[in-house]
């Protein structure tokens, strides 16, 4: 039996071989990732085939007597950054003994091995220059940053991520994130989210951005909270910053007071699991969060019905599901277009 791929499947293989290979031996890796690594392996013989291919690359790379020159590192990093990766090695490795790595699906992975690893190895282990990560509407992804912390961002989200030997600095642009930092002494991390400045001491916390401030919610840990571009912050007894522990919740918008309050957890996190949770929300909040899931947007007819009470919980991987169970809830109709939804009362209703 020929387990060897096809050409979009084996190209599949390559990128995740080399990523696997990267993080486990970029002296970064958890036990997690171990444990997912083993996972991977063993769903498939293929994913063997491909990861041992890599190995053995880096092995016969790293036994060549050719030293990593200057101009391999202008050919793997046209940016000018400095990575301690043996490309000349690599590439004499592939050219002069192809034998080495087998014919067909391995011969395949090594070749394109030279076009992929600088790239990888660049995007999870560069210790400086400005890192982009972006979600689009209705989109969800984990990213795991060279530091072994991580960060999901939410649907419609965009993070700027600036990592150095002293420094670790993230600035949400758009939407929201939940940042699980991995604590180092010697560097900090801190998170620029429009009005606020973040500041972690080792935990887990959620950052949203409103249109002109932005919410900062505790999950575990601490964090210090430094509201920005407030008229208090020119004054001398301006208010030092704020730590929130587990369970506290900072809003703050620009020229206004930081709000230090208590939060629900589950309805807080409910969107990592693809639903929104609400308690006694008016339609025209519910709409206005459904609306940062889905392309489709969602209109209400009158300012009667934006005010019904809503609570319950609806999922957001299903636009037609979540809108039949709100108008069945709240006996509304939903008028439907290519492009578009409108919630009105449901003309059955109204005639009783």
């Amino acid at each position: 039996m020929n387990n060897t791929p096809n050409n979009g499947a084996y190209s599949a293989l390559e990128d995740t071989a080399l990523e696997w290979h990267v993080r486990l031996h970029g002296g970064m890796a958890t036990e997690a990732d171990w444990l997912a690594f083993t996972d991977w392996l063993e769903a498939d013989p293929t994913h063997n085939d491909a990861y041992d291919t890599v190995v053995m690359t880096w092995a016969v790379a790293e036994d060549m007597d050719e030293e990593f020159t200057p101009e391999d590192n202008v050919k793997a990093a046209p940016t000018g950054q400095v990575i301690a990766f043996p490309m000349g090695k690599i590439r004499k490795a592939v050219t002069s003994r192809p034998w080495a790595f087998g014919g067909g699906f391995g011969a395949a992975i090594a070749a394109t091995l030279l076009l992929l690893v600088a790239p990888v190895f660049l995007a999870q282990n560069t210790p400086a220059g400005e890192m982009i990560y972006a979600t689009k509407i209705g989109e969800q992804r984990t990213i795991t940053l060279a530091d072994g912390s991580t960060v999901l961002l939410n649907t419609g989200t965009s993070i700027a991520v600036n990592m150095d030997k002293t420094s670790r600095h993230i600035e949400l642009r758009q939407g929201e994130a939940f940042f699980t930092v991995k604590h180092e002494k010697s560097r900090s991390f801190v998170v620029a989210a429009n009005s606020l400045n973040i500041r972690d001491i080792g935990t887990r916390f959620d950052v949203r951005l409103s249109t002109d401030g932005a919410r900062v919610s505790v999950t575990e840990g601490i964090v210090e909270v430094k509201p920005l571009g407030t008229q208090a912050d020119m004054q001398v007894d301006a208010p030092q910053t704020v730590r929130l522990v587990q369970g506290q919740q900072a809003i703050h918008q620009r020229d206004r007071a930081l709000v230090v309050q208590g939060f629900d957890t589950t309805e807080l996190m409910s969107w990592q699991d693809g639903y929104l949770v609400f308690e006694n929300d008016n339609l025209a909040t519910v709409v206005d969060e459904l609306n940062r899931y889905f392309p489709k947007q969602i209109s209400i007819a009158d300012d009667d019905v934006a005010a019904l009470q809503f609570s319950g919980i609806l999922q957001i991987a299903d636009q037609n599901r979540a809108i039949q169970d709100l108008t069945q809830f709240l006996s509304l109709a939903a008028l439907q277009t290519d492009a578009h939804i409108v919630l009105r009362r449901n003309d059955a209703v109204q005639s009783h």
